[in-house]
């Protein structure tokens, strides 16, 4: 898990040499929950793009916010649910965990 590395500042992504965007998708909303205490960049509800490499997940948010990029690596995602309500939009739901020593 990464807060602002991924991003460019025309509202590109970067991703590393060794690997390449798979999907892309815009008009995408995350919230975050279950946090305690709250950082300010993760209030609210971001809007932005998604992009899917082979190890990762990478939200990049539309306009100027506290959090620019946020990158999820597979490995740390857990108890993911694809939710599918008869009325509202398709979500994905489950947990990052913090990388051990990050910051």
């Amino acid at each position: 898990m990464a807060l602002n590395k991924n991003h460019s500042e025309g509202g590109g992504v970067i991703v590393n040499n060794s690997e390449n965007v798979l999907m892309t998708y815009d008009h995408v909303e995350i919230t975050f929950s279950d946090i305690e205490p709250m950082p300010e960049a993760f209030k609210g509800t971001k809007k932005g793009s998604v992009f899917l490499t082979p190890y990762r997940v990478i939200f990049v948010s539309k306009g100027k916010d506290a959090m620019q990029s946020f990158v999820m690596p597979f490995y740390l995602l857990k108890d993911c649910e694809i939710k599918q309500p008869v009325f509202g939009a398709n979500y994905i739901k489950g947990t990052v965990k913090a990388e051990a020593g990050g910051r």
